[in-house]
């Protein structure tokens, strides 16, 4: 019973890729980032995206053990982009709505039709582009520092620290997205515990929010009327004097309770992608990719508030050991020589020669 390995490779499916890369990633994870951050590399790259592209197409598979039996079975690993990792961004997002369901966060204020009382408070931040490139302005968003390199980092523990100042005790959910151009645009939700009074605002083209309307507070996150004039005038200044964010601008909305494709088959690079929403997201998996930050965070803080049941964990103890991740390479070569191997067995049994019908 013997299997021919250049057999085995000569029937093995072509994976094309778009770089010369064989789909992992090859960037040690402190040197990249050193790299971008000094500038001598871009997440404007073309290639470097192409390497992005491929290794979300790429598909790892964890190798697994039965400790009982020796039984080895392959399961597709989760990476940003791919059909797992949506999967359980899925469950996440649907275990947070199902918390959030019938749940009441906002109260109408008494005497006053267009204004409520809220504990939900949606924050967005941005980078100043003429201080930060998009590659510093990613690495800020690490907590953790790269050692030897020297840049602004751990901004949203910051930011947050100061939200505890003004609003009190509160639960966080962070989502680190990007915008289209590549630069990354943070947006906060505070579950706080003690309400704010907000106000309808009705904005341009209509648009409808819900902006903070204590002028204590508004002083005090840098968006009083002063600081509104003053951005108006010279936003650097309003930057600088800004006591909560010091880095570009920031924004609140109070959220109350009122009556396409993301594939990327044939897509060469980010740059190339027209799509506002799938650069948008393209460019927020490169990003939280490079920089090694989590796209979206939270705490027991926020769990405990929005009422979020902790996640069931296994009673008894698994019988299966992940032993290594292998490549779709690796995998496919693995799948056609179990393939050829079997078939080989069957001919044995059948006491069929090579090259007789099966």
């Amino acid at each position: 019973m013997r299997v021919s390995l250049s057999e085995i490779i000569r029937n093995a499916p072509a994976i094309e890729r778009r770089a010369g890369e064989s789909g992992c990633w090859p960037y040690e994870p402190e040197e990249l980032i050193t790299k971008l951050v000094n500038g001598e590399m871009s997440i404007s790259d073309p290639h470097l995206q192409a390497i992005l592209l491929d290794w979300i197409e790429s598909a790892d598979y964890n190798k697994f053990l039965n400790l009982e039996s020796g039984d080895v079975v392959y399961a597709q690993a989760a990476k940003r982009g791919n059909v797992v990792y949506a999967t359980r961004k899925t469950k996440k997002r649907d275990a947070l709505k199902t918390a959030l369901d019938g749940k009441v966060f906002d109260e109408p204020l008494k005497g006053f039709r267009n204004r409520r009382r809220t504990r939900l408070l949606l924050c967005t931040v941005n980078f100043d582009r003429s201080r930060f490139t998009a590659e510093q302005a990613w690495a800020a968003l690490r907590s953790t520092p790269v050692e030897g390199l020297d840049y602004t980092y751990n901004v949203m523990n910051s930011l947050n620290a100061n939200i505890s100042k003004i609003f009190g005790k509160h639960g966080t959910l962070t989502s680190k997205e990007a915008q289209s151009s590549g630069y990354p645009a943070p947006h906060l939700i505070f579950v706080l515990d003690e309400p704010v009074m907000v106000e309808r605002h009705i904005g341009k083209g209509g648009n409808i929010s819900w902006r903070i309307c204590d002028h204590r507070i508004l002083n005090r996150i840098g968006k009083g009327s002063l600081m509104r004039k003053l951005a108006r005038v010279d936003h650097h200044a309003a930057i600088d004097l800004n006591p909560i964010w010091k880095h570009g601008f920031i924004d609140f909305e109070g959220i109350v309770s009122e009556d396409g494709s993301n594939s990327i088959k044939g897509v060469p690079d980010i740059n190339s992608v027209k799509d506002k929403d799938k650069r948008t997201m393209l460019f927020t998996h490169l990003g939280n990719k490079c920089f090694r930050t989590r796209d979206v965070s939270f705490g027991k803080g926020f769990k405990d508030r929005i009422g979020m049941l902790p996640e069931e964990k296994p009673s008894e103890a698994t019988k299966w050991k992940r032993v290594r991740t292998v490549t779709d390479l690796e995998y496919n070569l693995i799948s056609a020589y179990n393939e050829q191997l079997a078939i080989a067995r069957f001919r044995d049994a059948m006491g069929l020669q090579s090259g007789e019908p099966t």
